[in-house]
C-alpha cells in the first residue's frame, strides 16, 4: 500500500474528486497590466499639451503682429467643436501616441484626424486618403500642401515603449504576486495518526479546512480557532516570510517606468512624476529646450510653409509660436546676463530679442552695440598711478 494511499484511505476529505488542484499554464504567466504605462503616458501628454497651450500663437502680416481671422483660429476657436486648448492637446495625443498626426483645413477650419492613409512619393506631393474625424469618413484625398502633416520622431517612440513595458509589466505583476504571498497566512496542520475516520470526524475536519480556517485568516480583529481531536496548528507567517521590501520594490518598478517614458520625451522626471520639490529653473529650462522647443518649432514651420506659403513668408508674413511667457521667472533671472551681455557691446539689442525667442526690430537701433562709460583701455588709467605713487611716498 502506497503512503498517498494510505493517507487517502485515512482523510478521504482530503482527496474528494471537487477538491483536485490542476496547475494550468495561466499560473505561471501573469497578466499584464497596462495602468502604470497609460498612467505615464496620459501625464506627458498633459504636461506637453499643458505647457504648449500657454504659448501665444503670433501672426504677422509684412512684419507687423496683427490679430486677425488667422490669429483666432489658432489661438481661441480651431473648429466649432474645439477650442484651441482641446485642438491642440489632441495635436500632442496623436504625436505622442501615433508618433503622427494630421491636421486638415475645412471650410477655414482646423481639424484632427483621428485615422488616415499615408501614400508617400519622392518627387511629388504625398497623398492622404480615408481620412476619418469623429467617426465622419471623408471621401476627399488631400495633397501635402492641403494638410499639416506633423511626425515627432524618426521611429515610434511609443512603439519602444510598449516593447518595454512587456518585461516591466510582468516584473511589475510578479512583484504584486509575490506580495501577496509575501502577506499570505501560513501555517501547519498537524493531524495526528490516531485521528477518527467516523462520518462526523471526517465531517468536522472538512468544516475546519473550509469554513473556520477561512474565517480565522480572514479576521480583520482578533480570532481564536478551536482545534480538538488532537490537531495542532502552528503559525509561520511572521517567522518565515519577510515582506518589509516588497512594497518599496513594486513601486520603484512603477517609478522606472515613468522614468523611460520622461526619457523617451525629453522630459525631465520631477515633472512628469509631480515631484516639484526636485524642480527648480535648471529642469525648467531643460524641459522648454529639449521637450517644448522642439515640438513648437515643428507646428511652427509647418504652419509657415502649408499654411502662409513661400512667398507670404518671404514678405514677412508668417506665424510665431512665442514660448516666453510660459516660465517668466527664467526671462527675470536672464536679464542679468543679458544686461552684461550689452553693457560690454557684446550683445545687440537684436541679439537679446534672438535669445528670447522674440522678433528682431527693423529700427537702426536693434544692430547698434552699446559699452558703459565706466569701462575704458588700460591705457587711459595711466594719470592715476603717479598720484598713487605720491601718496605711497
Amino acid at each position: 500500500m502506497s503512503i498517498k494511499t494510505w493517507i487517502a484511505g485515512r482523510f478521504p476529505a482530503l482527496f474528494r474528486e471537487s477538491q483536485e488542484i490542476r496547475i494550468h499554464e495561466e499560473y505561471c504567466s501573469p497578466s499584464i497590466e497596462s495602468y502604470y504605462k497609460m498612467l505615464a503616458i496620459e501625464s506627458a501628454i498633459n504636461l506637453i499639451s499643458s505647457t504648449l497651450t500657454q504659448a501665444e500663437f503670433k501672426t504677422f502680416k509684412q512684419g507687423k503682429e496683427v490679430k486677425e481671422n488667422n490669429y483666432y483660429l489658432f489661438n481661441v476657436e480651431a473648429n466649432p467643436n474645439q477650442n484651441s486648448i482641446r485642438f491642440w492637446k489632441k495635436v500632442i495625443e496623436k504625436l505622442v501616441k501615433d508618433n503622427e498626426a494630421l491636421v486638415i483645413m475645412q471650410d477655414e477650419n482646423l481639424y484632427v484626424a483621428d485615422s488616415f492613409e499615408r501614400k508617400a512619393f519622392a518627387f511629388v506631393p504625398n497623398i492622404y486618403t480615408n481620412v476619418v474625424i469623429e467617426d465622419y469618413k471623408l471621401k476627399d484625398t488631400f495633397r501635402e500642401d492641403q494638410v499639416f502633416y506633423l511626425e515627432l520622431h524618426s521611429n515610434k517612440v511609443k512603439g519602444l515603449i510598449d516593447s518595454l513595458y512587456d518585461d516591466y509589466g510582468k516584473l511589475i505583476e510578479y512583484s504584486k504576486d509575490n506580495y501577496k504571498r509575501a502577506n499570505a497566512r501560513r501555517g501547519v496542520l498537524n493531524i495526528p495518526t490516531n485521528y477518527p475516520i467516523t462520518e462526523k470526524a471526517q465531517n468536522d475536519l472538512r468544516n475546519l479546512l473550509e469554513n473556520n480556517f477561512k474565517k480565522f485568516f480572514e479576521a480583520e480583529k482578533g480570532a481564536v480557532l478551536p482545534l480538538c481531536n488532537g490537531i495542532t496548528y502552528s503559525d509561520l507567517t511572521n517567522s518565515t516570510y519577510k515582506n518589509s521590501s516588497v512594497s518599496r520594490d513594486i513601486k520603484n518598478l512603477v517609478s522606472d517606468v515613468f522614468d523611460y517614458v520622461a526619457a523617451a520625451f525629453q522630459i525631465p522626471t520631477p515633472l512628469l512624476t509631480g515631484g516639484m520639490n526636485s524642480v527648480n529653473d535648471e529642469v525648467w529650462v531643460n524641459y522648454l529646450t529639449n521637450c517644448i522647443k522642439p515640438i513648437s518649432e515643428l507646428l511652427e514651420k509647418e504652419i509657415n510653409r502649408k499654411y502662409y506659403k513661400k512667398d507670404d513668408f518671404l514678405n514677412k508674413s508668417y506665424l510665431k509660436i512665442d514660448t516666453s511667457l510660459i516660465n517668466p521667472i527664467y526671462i527675470i533671472k536672464l536679464s542679468n546676463a543679458l544686461d552684461v551681455l550689452t553693457r560690454n557691446g557684446i550683445n545687440t539689442l537684436n541679439d537679446n530679442l534672438r535669445m528670447l525667442g522674440r522678433d528682431e526690430t527693423e529700427d537702426e537701433l536693434g544692430e547698434k552695440r552699446f559699452i558703459t562709460l565706466n569701462l575704458c583701455p588700460m591705457e587711459n588709467m595711466k594719470g592715476g598711478e603717479e598720484g598713487e605713487e605720491e601718496n605711497r611716498l
